[in-house]
């Protein structure tokens, strides 16, 4: 298991159970509490989680900019980011001109929709994302200019933000990072900027995100979520903000996520 997939699973067994001891960590993940140790050590400094006496809680004061590494993020929730990715495919015809946005749930959507064998024309800011989609062999793909966010394989700014402006996409599949009281919000303000163009560049936006984002909102609005067309989340998300959906009349999709 490399060093980003377990930390993620100690996370994830954190959120779940409300705090964890070195010894329960170690057991359900499947390491020594050597190695558990120096992860907490190591999430605690980055500021995932707070260190306790044998063990470690949830860091509940949450920094609006704070975002997971993104060898780290592409395991959290993995289960859940799969089945949506999976379902927002789903949704893709043959012949559409979609958006990718840069976010480790659409690339299990680019990863899928390569597996239909689906002819598409594709744009996207995501080197990676870009990387799975060049193996569809129907696949035209545009990959947005730009300059690499540090830490991460998002392209954002010119020439790509501009490059937007001039296309008329029929759907974008869209990743955030927090949807909470009402609107997308994202960490950096030239995330924002580029969400907000991909948005309105399609006709139709679909919004993928796992139940853990429905909390807190990040440190910049995006837009209203009543902008989106549908919203793609999974079984685990409160009763509460399926409620808030709801009331908003948006087609909402919640896929099973067990083992998530």
């Amino acid at each position: 298991m490399i060093a980003a997939q377990r930390r993620a699973l100690i996370v994830e067994f954190v959120r779940r159970h409300g705090g964890a001891s070195i010894s329960e960590l170690a057991q359900g993940i499947g390491v020594s509490a050597s190695t558990v140790r120096r992860d907490l050590d190591f999430l605690t400094e980055e500021g995932y989680l707070v260190r306790r006496h044998g063990g470690a809680l949830l860091a509940e004061a949450r920094r609006t900019t704070f975002e997971p590494r993104h060898e780290i993020g592409a395991h959290l929730a993995h289960a859940a980011k799969v089945a949506i990715g999976h379902r927002a495919a789903e949704l893709i015809e043959n012949g559409q001109s979609v958006i990718f946005d840069s976010s480790s749930t659409v690339l299990e959507a680019a990863r899928a929709v390569v597996g239909r064998g689906l002819r598409l024309t594709a744009c996207t800011n995501d080197i990676g994302t870009a990387a799975v989609l060049a193996a569809g062999e129907r696949i035209q793909l545009v990959v947005l200019g730009g300059t690499v966010r540090p830490g991460s394989l998002t392209l954002v700014g010119e020439p790509g933000q501009g490059f937007l402006d001039r296309l008329h996409a029929d759907v974008a599949l869209m990743g955030i990072h927090a949807l909470a009281r009402g609107r997308l919000s994202e960490t950096s303000l030239e995330v924002a900027a580029m969400k907000r163009r991909m948005i309105d560049s399609a006709a139709k936006v679909v919004v993928l995100v796992d139940s853990s984002k429905f909390q807190y909102p990040a440190f910049c609005d995006v837009c209203p979520v009543e902008r989106m067309d549908t919203v793609i989340s999974d079984n685990g998300l409160a009763a509460e903000y399926r409620a808030a959906l709801a009331d908003l009349e948006l087609e909402t999709i919640l896929v099973d996520a067990a083992g998530s």
